[in-house]
């Protein structure tokens, strides 16, 4: 009796267990046919066909712009200020006079050395007559001379002292800003100014690492002021030797410009080729992507379907980014069909169609 009550209640409960099976099929079934209902999801992107062109890469580095012509002036003998011939931080012109130390002593000086050589050169002149009349030797010609000699050498010390005292400019620009006073004492070797004339020919040094190569005197280079285009220059000098701390070797370019920001000291980058052209695809930059494995573009493969494509990642390698381009060296053939505006929103097989342009949607309409 107990034996077939437990018969019965197994069979309900596989009734009950069945049923809902069934229904849960039966939902099962209605959702996978809602669902293969609806069309397949696609994606609109823009793309072009990949053209194989020759690019040169261009090795950048840091430089710094000299001026030719610069210089630093110091004074040569201490000494008092007694005359300013410029405002520190003004433009010069050649040949004007700068400062002028005080030299009442060597002018005073200067009036006994010169009567020291007119009385020098009076008795040269009588030894020389009388040596030619035979009433006086050599022996005393040669002193009148050597007299002669000492007193024009001992004037000429002093005129020079003179003219070192007096310091002038040697060639037109602008001063560097200072403070020089009159009655400033000047010991030697004191800054009297620094001018730094500005012309069309400057020149630019910069190091080389030795694992990137070498340049020829005559190369050519491109230089980088801001995002202005490439000034030319040449190779007119390099160091003999390779530094032993950085390994890089210095050179020093020559260019011409107008630029009148390139002052002395400017940070400029030179653009230098140091490798042969390569094969590349000039691509927007919005076609590439990155991944897990790198950087990759979505290839555009043909399907039945008219106009219609699948998505295929592409690993890429050897990536020059120009701007708002990228030049591909590796990973794309001629001919292939890359995605490129909206290819971000591509995955493997995904079907795609290709239009012409993609609406804009980078303009926010709230306020932020």
């Amino acid at each position: 009796m107990i034996f077939l009550r437990w018969v019965i209640v197994a069979c309900l409960l596989g009734c009950v267990i069945g049923g809902l099976g069934y229904v849960k099929f039966s939902q099962i079934e209605a959702a996978i046919a809602a669902g293969e209902s609806y069309p397949e999801h696609t994606e609109s992107v823009e793309a072009l066909t990949a053209k194989v062109t020759q690019f040169s890469p261009v090795t950048r580095l840091s430089a710094e712009v000299i001026v030719p012509q610069r210089v630093v002036l110091q004074s040569e003998h201490a000494g008092r200020i007694v005359e300013l011939g410029f405002e520190p931080g003004e433009p010069v012109v050649a040949g004007q006079m700068l400062v002028q130390l005080d030299i009442a002593s060597e002018q005073a000086r200067l009036i006994g050395a010169r009567a020291e050589v007119e009385l020098a050169k009076l008795d040269l002149a009588r030894a020389e007559t009388l040596y030619e009349r035979g009433n006086a030797n050599k022996v005393r010609l040669d002193q009148a001379q050597a007299s002669y000699d000492i007193a024009f050498s001992a004037m000429r010390v002093i005129e020079q002292n003179i003219a070192q005292k007096t310091i002038l400019a040697p060639f037109s620009g602008v001063t560097k800003p200072g403070q020089l006073t009159v009655g400033q004492y000047l010991m030697i070797g004191s800054e009297v100014a620094q001018i730094t004339h500005q012309s069309d020919v400057l020149w630019v040094d910069f190091r080389l690492p030795q694992f990137l190569g070498e340049l020829k005197l005559g190369d050519e280079i491109q230089v980088f002021v801001g995002a202005e285009p490439a000034l030319l220059g040449k190779i007119i000098s390099r160091d003999a030797e390779i530094a032993s701390d950085t390994r890089t070797r210095l050179y020093r370019a020559r260019m011409e410009t107008t630029e009148e920001s390139l002052t002395h000291g400017s940070f400029v980058e030179v653009g230098l080729t140091l490798s042969a052209p390569l094969d590349v695809v000039d691509l927007p930059v919005s076609a590439l992507q990155s991944g897990t494995y790198g950087p990759f573009v979505n290839l555009l493969e043909a399907t039945d379907q008219t106009g219609a494509f699948r998505a295929k990642p592409q690993t890429v390698a050897q990536v020059h980014y120009m701007g708002e381009r990228v030049l591909i060296a590796q990973g794309l053939a001629d001919g292939d069909h890359v995605a490129t505006d909206g290819a971000f929103k591509l995955y493997p097989g995904v079907l795609t169609y290709v239009v012409d342009d993609l609406p804009d949607t980078s303009e926010q309409t709230g306020n932020w």
